[in-house]
């Protein structure tokens, strides 16, 4: 009878194995994060250009103007200032945009699942007047620059990635948090002229500086007095957080 020997693993080359996995799992895994989040941010800066586009097509057709005012019926009755971005946002459903998706950013506490796509319509022949289904609380990422034309500065921001809730021009490093999608690094921004891109955010402050090298004031510092820059008109407008945002 023939002695058949088995080969197997000792206990020691197991282990040592086991180790070489983690170990390459450990310098894979943030390469492939970095990876996904360039991703995310290339979306995100693709969406908030088409939201501006759709905007400057509302402009066109509006006297210049970009959407300054509650929902109603119609746009050229007077009407409140808006308090938050999603009012503002109603007005481009849905002769400009026919999706809400576009508005929802990946890791966004303002917008934590994706939103329904549920658009407020004519009902018996009236427009809508108020915003209840279009842009729901949590269907919205993007902060909004309000009371500009498509004649202001082409250097104005005009969105961007919603900030704090608290603190609207500034950014937080808690992912968790609204106004942490990218960690306080980079945020995107949009402006008047509809160019957009992935700008750096200043680490001590959570600002966005207006001079490039990272000194300066903020691109959303809206307290100028003398036209230079953004002035308390031009309010700074998140979007509508989710119910539990913190």
């Amino acid at each position: 009878m023939k002695n058949t020997k088995v080969s197997a693993f000792t206990l020691i080359e197991l282990l040592i194995v086991i180790t070489i996995i983690a170990v390459l799992a450990s310098i894979a895994l943030p390469a492939f994060t970095g990876v996904k989040e360039r991703g995310d941010q290339t979306k995100d800066l693709s969406n908030a250009k088409q939201i501006a586009l759709a905007l400057r097509q509302f402009a066109i057709d509006n006297n210049g103007s970009y959407p300054a005012k509650v929902p109603a019926a119609d746009y050229s009755a007077d009407g409140a200032a808006p308090t938050n971005s999603n009012d503002a946002f109603w007005w481009l459903f849905p002769n400009y945009l026919q999706s809400e998706s576009i508005f929802a950013a990946s890791g966004s506490a303002y917008t934590p699942s994706n939103p329904d796509n549920l658009i407020d319509r004519d009902v018996g022949g009236n427009p809508p007047s108020a915003r209840t289904q279009t842009l729901k609380a949590g269907e919205n990422h993007f902060a909004y620059v309000s009371s500009l034309t498509d004649t202001s500065n082409p250097t104005f921001p005009l969105l961007a990635d919603g900030f704090m809730r608290a603190s609207p021009g500034t950014y937080t490093k808690d992912k968790s948090k609204t106004g942490g999608v990218w960690s306080g690094k980079k945020a995107v921004v949009v402006f008047c002229d509809s160019s957009g891109q992935l700008m750096n955010v200043n680490s001590a402050t959570g600002k966005i500086p207006r001079a490039a090298g990272g000194t300066g004031a903020s691109l959303f510092d809206n307290t100028s007095a003398d036209g230079s820059w953004l002035s308390s008109a031009n309010r700074i407008l998140n979007p509508d957080p989710p119910t539990n945002a913190q």
